[in-house]
């Protein structure tokens, strides 16, 4: 990185050496990399060097050897348009909407708290096939396909939080003392001073929902003296989704995953609201669940005391998350929330409201 121009110097080589240098420089660079390993970065065609690294290998002739200069964007081509010259911080989210707006709002604390630009990788997959832009109204730079595989070769420093990937190290410190480009993939909050609860929340609290969403969370009463987040799909014998298969986790991971998914059973819920009732503090119910069998319980047993948003989708469409992006805000329009335990969407209502919310968390609290 050369000053504010953002310049990167490459010697571009295919094998082991560029046939244009000879080996008396390319051994120099192996030196400087040895010395500057804190600031060089290496991909499987590019070897990127700060200017300053390079002080005996620029004063060669130039028929020596071959440096390219390229722009910063020239050398992220998947980066989108560049609103300020400044590095970037992208954060590839992962895994299921909660999972997804808890590791973007991380990243946009610590790109924030870095001066870095922040980049959403918003990429569809089995796990969430719907856009960002199906669910927000965002004017912030926006790219669809990750390019994780490809970030070091990009210039960029990589860490991967996805424990099931190769070379993955999950909740692995940031090294923010670095002043290029950093990519995230992740699921998980970033392991960084700068990632506050507080901090990542006030991101997310200022995206605007699409007007979808905004009607959706429009037609339902409100507020609600209690809300219901009931998440038990996942539990032995029902995991067999694509994204609720072992394959996704660890083996402790997808272990947990089971065991509490049938602590979250509605019937847990029924009690613990069953005793609010009898205390009068559930005279207005609202319920968001993963299953249709949850809600007709729920309307059977409560009647006009619950309300929830009717739909025909269970799965992780585009428009189920849309769905689901109303559940979450409307969960927050309460006093009490009580909550799924290992379920990052009981976390996303918590971070997405503004209002003091109590909550109890089922297998634990009640």
């Amino acid at each position: 990185i050369i000053g504010s121009h953002k310049k990167v110097i490459t010697l571009k080589r295919t094998g082991h050496k560029p046939h244009s240098v000879p080996e008396a420089i390319w051994e120099d660079a192996q030196h400087y990399a040895l010395a500057e390993m804190a600031s060089w970065r290496f991909g499987p065609s590019v070897l990127s060097v700060p200017r300053n690294a390079l002080s005996g290998l620029l004063d060669r002739p130039a028929a020596d050897v071959q440096i390219d200069l390229i722009s910063s964007t020239e050398f992220s081509p998947a980066a989108p348009q560049i609103t300020s010259p400044r590095p970037r911080f992208f954060i590839d989210a992962q895994h299921g909407l909660g999972n997804r707006m808890r590791a973007i709002g991380s990243a946009a604390a610590i790109a924030e708290a870095t001066e870095r630009e922040l980049v959403v990788v918003w990429e569809p997959d089995h796990h969430c096939e719907g856009r960002m832009s199906d669910l927000f109204e965002y004017n912030g730079a926006l790219i669809e396909e990750s390019f994780a595989q490809d970030a070091w070769g990009k210039g960029c420093i990589l860490y991967n939080y996805m424990e099931i990937e190769q070379d993955a190290h999950k909740d692995a410190p940031l090294d923010l003392s670095w002043g290029g480009d950093i990519y995230a993939r992740a699921a998980y909050v970033l392991n960084a001073e700068p990632s506050t609860w507080e901090h990542e929340n006030r991101f997310l609290r200022a995206l605007k929902p699409v007007e979808f969403v905004r009607n959706l969370v429009a037609s339902v009463r409100t507020p609600n003296d209690v809300s219901a987040h009931i998440r038990m799909v996942g539990a032995p014998g029902s995991d067999g989704a694509s994204y609720d298969r072992a394959d996704n986790w660890t083996t402790d991971g997808h272990a947990a995953i089971n065991y509490w998914r049938e602590k979250s059973h509605y019937s847990h819920f029924l009690s613990r609201i069953d005793l609010l009732i009898g205390k009068g503090r559930a005279d207005r119910v609202f319920v968001a669940a993963d299953a249709l069998e949850t809600y007709e319980v729920f309307h059977q047993v409560y009647g006009d005391r619950v309300v929830y948003l009717e739909r025909e989708l269970y799965d992780r469409s585009s428009e189920q998350l849309q769905y689901a992006l109303a559940d979450a805000l409307l969960l927050g329009q309460t006093s009490l929330l009580l909550g799924s335990n290992w379920s990052s969407f009981t976390e996303l209502a918590m971070r997405m409201t503004p209002n003091p919310v109590e909550l109890e968390i089922s297998g634990k609290d009640f």
